[in-house]
C-alpha cells in the first residue's frame, strides 16, 4: 500500500470534503424545500373549502331570486320583490368574493368562474329588461319561461366551477401526497448519503492517523539516520585528527631527514642515491597533501563555522580572477569575468566562497588544455526546481576544455573520484568534494551545467539567509569548544 496517496491525490481530500458538505447541505435544504411545497398545498386547500362554500351560496342565491320572481309574477306580491333584491344583492356580494379566492385556485377554476360570472350577468341583465319589479305590477306568470334556459345554464356553469374547486382540491390532495413520499425517500437516501458522508469522514481521519503513524516513524529513522551519519562524521574527524598526530608528524620528520640528506650533511650523495632522494621527497610531500585535503574535507563536512556578510560581488570576483591570471597566463589560457551589473550584492561568508572559487579556477586552469579560455560569469535565478525555492545568485565558471560526460556529473562529486587515473594531472579526488560541502555549509549547492562545450561548474548562492543544514549548528558548537 502507498502511505502517501493521500498527499499524492489532494483531489482525493477534495471529494471528500465536497462530498461531506453536500450530503450536510441537501440534508437541510431538501426537507425544508420539501416541506415550503407542502405547506403551500395545504394553504391552498384550505383556501378552496371556503370557495365551495360560497359557490353552494351563489346557487342558493340564484333559487331564492328565481323562485321570488315566479311568486312576484303569479300573486303580484310587492315582498317577492324585496326578497328578490335581496337575493340578487347578497348574490354579487357572494360572487365578488368568490373572485378573489379563485386567484389563487388555478387558471382552470378562474376560466370557470369567468364564465358563470358572464352567464350570471347575462341572465340578470335579460330578466331586469322583460319584468319590473313594483307593488302594481301586472301579474304575468308566464313572462320568465323563455329565460329559463338561460338560467340553467347560469346555474351549470356555477355548478361547473364547484367541479373544478373539487379537481383541483383532488389535484393538490394527490401532489401533497407526492411531495410527502419525495420527501419520505430524499430523506431515507440522505440518511444514507450522511452514513456514507460520517464513514468518509471516519476513513479520512484514520487514514491521517495512519499517515501521520507512518509520517513519525520515517521521522525518528531520519533521526536515527542523522544521528548515525553525526556519529560517523565524529569517528572521521577523530580518525583524521589522529592521523594528523600520528602521521603527518612523522611524516613531516621524515621530509626532514630527506632535506637534510639532499643537502649533503652527511656527506655528498652519489649519482645513484641522489635521484632515491628525491623520489622520497615527493613521495612524503604527496602523501602530506592527501592528509591536507582530508583534513580540508572533515572541517567542510563538520566543523566549518559560517559568517556571513555582506559583499560587492563584482569586486570579489574580480579579486579572485585577478589572483589566478599569472597562473592562467603561464599555462597559456585567457581567463575573463563576465558580470552583467557591478552592483550585485551576495550575503555569504566571504572565506568559505573563496575556498569553493579557488578550487573551480584551479581546476579548469589544470584540466584545460592550452591554449584554453576560462569565464567566470554570475546571473539570477527564481525557483529553478521545487527543491531551491527562492532567489538565488548563481557564480558560474565555464572552460573549454574535455568536459564532464553526463553519467559522471555527479560521480566526480564523490570522495577519491578521478575520471582520467592515467592523466600526468595530480590529484587526490577531494577538491570538488570539500568544495560541494562548503557550498551547503553556505546554504546553496554546488552543480555541474549543461554547456555545449567544455565543463561548467555553478555556485548557488543565496540571496537571503538560510537555516544551516541538519546537525551544523552542533557540530559548530562542538568545533567552537574544540
Amino acid at each position: 500500500m502507498n502511505n502517501g496517496t493521500l498527499t499524492e491525490r489532494p483531489w482525493a481530500w477534495r471529494i471528500a470534503i465536497v462530498f461531506v458538505l453536500t450530503t450536510l447541505t441537501l440534508l437541510v435544504v431538501v426537507p425544508y424545500v420539501v416541506q415550503k411545497r407542502v405547506t403551500e398545498l395545504r394553504a391552498q386547500i384550505s383556501a378552496s373549502e371556503p370557495a365551495r362554500t360560497l359557490v353552494m351560496q351563489w346557487q342558493f342565491d340564484l333559487v331564492r331570486q328565481v323562485a321570488a320572481l315566479n311568486q312576484l309574477l303569479v300573486t303580484g306580491d310587492s315582498a317577492q320583490g324585496a326578497i328578490y333584491d335581496e337575493a340578487f344583492a347578497n348574490e354579487r356580494r357572494v360572487a365578488a368574493a368568490l373572485g378573489e379566492m379563485v386567484e389563487d385556485l388555478g387558471t382552470e377554476v378562474q376560466a370557470e368562474y369567468v364564465e358563470a360570472r358572464t352567464l350570471a350577468d347575462q341572465w340578470h341583465a335579460r330578466v331586469n329588461e322583460q319584468v319590473v319589479l313594483s307593488a302594481n305590477a301586472v301579474q304575468q306568470p308566464d313572462l320568465l319561461q323563455g329565460e329559463s334556459q338561460l338560467f340553467v345554464q347560469t346555474v351549470r356553469a356555477v355548478w361547473e366551477v364547484d367541479e373544478a374547486i373539487r379537481e383541483f382540491t383532488s389535484r393538490t390532495r394527490t401532489e401533497i401526497a407526492t411531495a410527502e413520499r419525495l420527501g419520505l425517500f430524499l430523506t431515507v437516501v440522505l440518511g444514507v448519503l450522511a452514513l456514507g458522508a460520517a464513514g468518509a469522514v471516519i476513513a479520512i481521519e484514520l487514514r491521517v492517523r495512519k499517515l501521520a503513524a507512518v509520517a513519525d516513524f520515517r521521522r525518528a529513522e531520519a533521526d536515527a539516520a542523522l544521528e548515525a551519519r553525526e556519529r560517523l562524521i565524529d569517528a572521521r574527524t577523530r580518525l583524521l585528527r589522529g592521523i594528523t598526530h600520528d602521521v603527518k608528524n612523522p611524516l613531516g620528520a621524515a621530509k626532514g631527514y630527506a632535506e637534510l640528506l639532499s643537502m649533503e650533511i652527511k656527506g655528498p650523495l652519489t649519482d645513484g642515491q641522489r635521484p632515491l632522494v628525491e623520489g622520497i621527497e615527493r613521495s612524503i610531500d604527496s602523501a602530506l597533501a592527501i592528509i591536507a585535503d582530508l583534513l580540508d574535507l572533515a572541517r567542510a563536512d563538520s566543523t566549518v563555522i559560517i559568517r556571513r556578510e555582506k559583499l560587492n560581488l563584482a569586486e570579489f570576483l574580480g579579486a579572485a580572477v585577478e589572483d589566478h591570471r599569472a597562473a592562467a597566463t603561464h599555462r597559456g589560457h585567457v581567463i575573463e569575468l563576465k558580470l552583467p551589473d557591478d552592483s550585485v550584492e551576495a550575503h555569504t561568508d566571504p572565506i568559505r566562497l573563496r575556498q569553493v572559487l579557488d578550487n573551480l579556477l584551479s581546476n579548469a586552469l589544470k584540466y584545460t588544455p592550452p591554449p584554453g579560455r576560462i569565464e567566470v560569469r554570475t546571473r539570477t535565478c527564481r525557483d529553478p526546481e521545487p527543491s531551491r525555492p527562492g532567489e538565488w545568485l548563481v557564480v558560474e565558471v565555464a572552460d573549454n576544455g574535455p568536459g564532464i560526460p553526463v553519467e559522471h556529473r555527479e560521480a566526480v562529486f564523490d570522495e577519491f573520484t578521478r575520471l582520467h587515473d592515467n592523466s600526468p594531472i595530480k590529484g587526490h579526488g577531494l577538491g570538488l568534494p570539500t568544495a560541494r560541502a562548503l557550498a551547503r555549509q553556505l546554504g546553496g549547492d554546488l552543480t555541474i551545467e549543461d554547456s555545449e562545450s567544455g565543463a561548467t561548474f555553478a555556485i548557488w548562492i543565496p540571496q537571503r539567509d538560510v537555516a544551516a543544514p541538519p546537525g551544523s549548528r552542533d557540530r559548530r558548537k562542538s568545533a567552537a569548544s574544540a
